[in-house]
């Protein structure tokens, strides 16, 4: 059978507490760097079309 929880201490309670919030703030922050790196990506995808989109006009303009 299962056996009754335990409520922990007040000391065990505020590090338990402690350690949820800073693993909270850890993951936001984790969060904020992934969109960082996303807004890179999606800016060396743009200069990547633009480089194409280049490169074609100067083909049209050899023609």
């Amino acid at each position: 059978m299962n056996e009754p929880l335990c409520i922990p201490d007040e000391e065990t309670s505020k590090r338990l507490l402690r350690n949820l919030r800073q693993g909270i703030l850890n993951l936001q922050e984790f969060g904020f760097q992934l969109e960082e790196v996303q807004a890179g990506l999606d800016r060396h995808i743009r200069e990547q079309k633009m480089k194409r989109l280049e490169t074609k006009r100067e083909n049209l303009n050899d023609v």
